[in-house]
């Protein structure tokens, strides 16, 4: 009940801050709901910059619709300086506690949610490239976004706005806005320029430190003083049945709203140029290997059987089978997610995210259930 209480009092003043401080002009949403479409499945370098086929008009739609998320630019500190710990080292963290799993060229980090929902951003340079760990508590995503082409040094702020109850980030250098899940510039110097990304992977601390006891952890020495055992928004403990991650809706105004899947089901939001799709991940754990068209390629999303996530790849010509060691092609060569048989293929930039907020970003997303 003292969780339900801190919650409601934690909506109540996010509502109060968003009428006092949003512009009316700005805030008219469209209720029209365009249809998902259902379909069923057929049986690390910094590039350069990426422009969107966005229209210029529909970005300043969108950051007409910005609202104020109450804290100030940076009031949700990244963290710029990050220090860790190794795997053994923990003694902050439950078993079941959630962790983001970010896999390198020569180490693995793992990023607590417990510590990244008091600052949603981590900014650091991993194998010689900066890379920017981003998670919103709010919309349940988290992606590991690179600097641009033109801004190869650049680290990314929370702008203290928000976007479909989703973080609108900033980047240092030219301070334009870049809605999370979006990736795309929407003013100034990076409007229509398009983030990339790398693949980072929910999973357990459980699972994590037994796959990974080399690994690097964020620590608790962030420079600040948070609670870093307490969550605001509630928690992801089996027994938590107030969560604000598990129930009710979102809390800020979106574009487009959906009634196809409950408002806090995850999917794993997958894009490819302009085409969108939206996967169950309970799919991929059934079927191991789900081969899908988006644009004009074939996707696969694989189950990763060690940390229990979702990856997805473009397919190429490897035609996969699940087997006993991880997946098999056609001639019989193996293949895992680790270790010198890893799979010759290139990720997509996909990420787990509650489906309220992917379908108010793309709301002619194909569903794939």
């Amino acid at each position: 009940m003292k969780k339900l209480a801190i919650f409601v009092l934690l909506i109540v003043g996010l509502t109060i801050i968003y009428f006092l401080t949003s512009d009316p002009s700005t805030t008219d949403i469209n209720t029209s709901q365009p249809t998902a479409i259902i379909t069923e499945p057929d049986t690390s370098t910094v590039k350069e910059d990426t422009l969107s086929n966005i229209s210029s008009d529909y970005l300043d739609t969108l950051n007409d619709n910005i609202l104020s998320g109450g804290p100030p630019k940076d009031g949700i500190p990244p963290i710029d300086e990050p220090s860790y710990v190794k795997t053994s080292e923990v003694d902050y963290l439950d078993d079941y506690d959630k962790v983001f799993v970010y896999e390198s060229l020569n180490t693995t980090y793992i990023y607590p949610q417990s510590i990244l929902v008091w600052h949603e951003i981590v900014n650091d340079t991993i194998d010689d490239q900066m890379v920017s760990i981003t998670y919103c508590p709010l919309t349940g995503s988290t992606i590991c976004y690179l600097p641009t082409a033109s801004y190869p040094d650049n680290t990314y702020g929370t702008s203290g706005k928000l976007l479909n109850s989703n973080l609108v980030m900033y980047d240092r250098q030219t301070d334009s806005y870049i809605p999370q899940i979006l990736g795309v510039g929407i003013t100034d110097d990076l409007k229509g320029t398009v983030l990339d990304t790398k693949p980072i992977h929910w999973t357990t601390w459980a699972r994590a430190k037994s796959l990974f006891p080399q690994a690097n952890v964020l620590s608790l020495e962030t420079g600040y003083f948070r609670d870093y055992n307490n969550d605001p928004y509630g928690s992801y403990a089996p027994d938590d049945d107030s969560s604000y991650y598990h129930f009710g809706t979102a809390m800020f105004p979106l574009l487009n709203q959906s009634t196809l899947l409950s408002d806090k089901k995850i999917v794993v939001g997958v894009k490819y140029g302009d085409h969108t799709v939206a996967v169950d991940p309970l799919k991929v754990r059934q079927d191991k290997v789900l081969y899908f068209d988006i644009g004009d390629i074939k996707a696969v999303a694989l189950f990763d059987e060690d940390l229990k996530a979702t990856r997805v790849y473009q397919a190429g010509d490897l035609n996969l089978v699940a087997s006993e060691n991880g997946y098999t092609d056609s001639n019989g060569n193996e293949y895992t997610f680790r270790g010198d048989k890893t799979l010759p293929l290139e990720p997509l930039t996909y990420f787990d995210v509650m489906w309220f907020a992917w379908y108010a970003y793309y709301p002619e997303t194909e569903v794939i259930q």
